[in-house]
C-alpha cells in the first residue's frame, strides 16, 4: 500500500521495480498487429501456425535436433498466445493479462504434471493442456467481433 503524504502517494522503489518487471513480462504478449483478426483469418492463421510448426518440429525431432525442436515449440506457443491476444482484443475483451497469466499457469502446470507422470500421455497433464488449448481456440472462434472495431 503506498504511503500518503499530504495527499500524494509514495511507493517504495521495490514495489515500482516489481510492477515494472510484471509490465515488461506482459508486454511480450501484447498483440503485435493493429489489424483486426476476423473469425476466418483467426481460423486460417491458427491452422497454418499449427501445421507448419508440427511439420517443422517433427522433422527436427526425426533429425535429432531436440534443442531446436524445443525452441520452435516455445515459438509456436508464443505465436498462438499472441494470436489469441489479438482475437481477444478484437472481441472487446479488456483484461488480456488474465488470459496470459492463466495460459502460462496452465502450460507450466501441465508440463510439471506430465513430467511427474513420466511423460504418460494418458495422465492428467497432457489432457489439461489440450483442453485449455482447444477450448480457448473454440471460444475465440465463436467470439463475436467488437462493435467498435471493424475489419480494416
Amino acid at each position: 500500500m503506498p504511503l500518503l503524504v499530504s495527499g500524494v502517494a509514495y511507493c517504495h522503489a521495490n514495489d515500482v521495480t516489481q510492477h515494472m518487471d510484471v509490465k515488461l513480462m506482459l508486454s511480450v504478449f501484447i498483440p503485435s498487429s493493429e489489424r483486426c483478426v476476423s473469425r476466418c483469418r483467426y481460423l486460417l492463421l491458427f491452422a497454418l501456425i499449427n501445421i507448419i510448426f508440427s511439420i517443422l518440429v517433427g522433422v527436427l525431432l526425426h533429425l535429432s535436433f531436440v534443442i531446436l525442436a524445443i525452441l520452435f515449440t516455445i515459438l509456436l506457443h508464443y505465436l498462438v498466445i499472441n494470436l489469441n491476444c489479438q482475437r481477444f482484443r478484437d472481441s472487446g475483451f479488456e483484461y488480456i493479462k488474465f488470459y496470459v497469466w492463466g495460459t502460462l499457469v496452465i502450460y507450466i502446470a501441465s508440463f510439471v504434471i506430465t513430467v511427474a507422470e513420466d511423460f504418460a500421455c494418458d495422465g492428467f497433464g497432457m489432457p489439461l493442456f489440450l483442453i485449455w488449448y482447444f477450448a480457448t481456440f473454440s471460444l475465440l472462434l465463436l467470439a463475436p467481433p467488437n462493435s467498435n472495431s471493424l475489419n480494416k
